[in-house]
């Protein structure tokens, strides 16, 4: 039997710095109609001191018109601390991060709208996955 290694990336804490999740008067739930997904935003930092932590901030925005189309307008914030072990380089614990981040962050405000949009009046929200999308970069590239 083979004893496999920890993870390099430990979570030390999750917790919400905002929650809003507001029902809209006036919607008229349609059959058929699909709710938009949320417009998400994660921002990684990496926290000063000889340990290599880091924390990493995700925003959940749903609706923010308060478009009465959609049951619920959605404004949601989930911050993560996390931890890496010296066997990753730093562009391969930052990526760790980002991707851990991103799942550990979206999974908990994904089951906290399922949660609470429950206990409102046109029922529950479960929203979709997060996928990670390359940002391009400000400036263009140098050509060859």
């Amino acid at each position: 039997m083979t004893q496999e290694a920890p993870h390099p990336i430990s979570l030390e804490q999750v917790l919400f710095t905002r929650c809003i999740v507001i029902s809209l008067p006036g919607h008229v739930p349609q059959p058929g109609m699909v709710a938009t997904g949320p417009v998400n935003s994660l921002t990684v930092t990496k926290l000063e001191g000889p340990d290599r932590r880091y924390s990493a901030l995700m925003r959940a925005e749903l609706n923010a018109a308060a478009d009465n189309s959609q049951p619920y307008q959605i404004n949601m914030e989930c911050l993560a601390v996390l931890s890496v072990d010296d066997t990753l380089e730093e562009n391969e614990a930052l990526r760790g991060v980002y991707i851990t981040a991103n799942s550990v962050l979206y999974g908990a405000i994904r089951e906290s709208v399922a949660w609470l949009t429950s206990r409102q009046p046109y029922g529950s929200l479960v929203l979709g996955l997060s996928v990670l999308r390359p940002t391009p970069p400000a400036e263009p590239l140098p050509g060859p």
